[in-house]
């Protein structure tokens, strides 16, 4: 291509946008150009695609499809990075490596706890740990990393996880680690850019914790909104799923009075009998149709499960469910 040289006194607006639209003809194009591309979405482009989550009742509902980013958010103790780490194993399960940053805690505990998951046990045998730790290879890959990490560092763990070793799913916990300037909006956008690119450039998904801000009143009763996640208003705006995590604090503290012997009302016994542990409050839903509230159980183990527990079986080159 011949690029003419322009004097100062010709270099106009104009051609300056003739410039830019020969830069971008290539992008642009007759609409009947994409007949066969629209032909089979409307043959098979409505089904349901993307990565399952461990409880079946979820599959019809949402699904994790590659290109994609996710923020799970929920207020601190409500579990969020606990089933974040079970949905990480379970998609290695299926055959979707998954990679690791957990900037708040250290890969051995965040090891434990995932282990003690897989085996439905907070005090698995030493023969599962040992089996477990080795199915871990090219399944699950952790950045070894504490406390806040500048983000251009966390890209390049991420470009490296995806890019180099494969995983298709990569969890960062969390936003407040990365290493943004507080306060300012356009960094965090700039962020969120980055990771909508990468997931888009590998083909992966990448699911980031987030926090919210602390409620009004309520207290740890408030269901948190995506409109409550910590930081500037374009980050669920740009990602394609918010799912809010709420653990339910007074069923916990039931729970804990009817173990201490307390004699409980029958509204309590009740709200003990009809309320899910824990809600999976799917709150933004992009390339699906569902939004709403998934209600799961707490089990053994640190195990979350729709009322039955997942059971797991480990060897050193593959595992299953049973």
């Amino acid at each position: 291509m011949n690029i003419q040289r322009f004097d100062d006194h010709q270099y106009n607006d104009k051609t300056l946008l003739e410039f830019l639209g020969e830069q971008e003809s290539q992008n642009i194009a007759w609409g009947d150009a994409y007949a066969d591309e629209l032909l089979d979405h409307f043959d098979s482009g409505q089904e349901l695609t993307g990565a399952k989550l461990p409880w079946a009742k979820t599959h019809d509902l949402i699904r994790f499809r590659s290109g994609e980013v996710s923020i799970h958010a929920g207020m601190n103790g409500h579990r969020k990075s606990m089933v974040c780490g079970q949905i990480m194993q379970w998609f290695a399960l299926q055959g979707e490596p998954a990679g690791i940053m957990s900037f708040e805690m250290p890969v051995r505990d965040t090891q434990k706890r995932m282990c003690q998951q897989a085996a439905g046990s907070l005090d698995p045998s030493p023969g599962f740990i040992s089996d477990w730790a080795h199915w871990n290879h090219l399944n699950l890959a952790y950045y070894d990393k504490l406390d806040t990490t500048p983000s251009g560092r966390v890209l390049g763990a991420l470009y490296f996880m995806a890019g180099s070793w494969g995983c298709k799913h990569v969890l960062i916990d969390s936003l407040t680690k990365c290493g943004l300037p507080y306060g300012e909006r356009g960094a965090e956008k700039d962020f969120i850019d980055a990771l909508c690119a990468t997931a888009k450039a590998f083909q992966i998904h990448i699911h980031l914790v987030c926090h919210v801000r602390k409620p009004d009143r309520q207290g740890e009763e408030h269901i948190p909104t995506k409109f409550d996640v910590r930081g500037a208003g374009e980050l669920t705006d740009l990602v394609h799923n918010v799912i809010i995590h709420w653990a339910d604090k007074r069923k916990v503290n039931l729970q804990k009075a009817l173990a201490g012997k307390k004699e409980l009302s029958q509204a309590e016994m009740e709200y003990l009998e009809k309320r899910p542990d824990q809600r999976f409050v799917i709150a933004k839903q992009r390339n699906g149709e569902f939004e709403g509230t998934i209600g799961l159980s707490f089990g053994k183990g640190l195990q979350f499960n729709q009322g039955q527990q997942l059971s797991f079986q480990f060897n050193s080159d593959r595992a299953r469910v049973i």
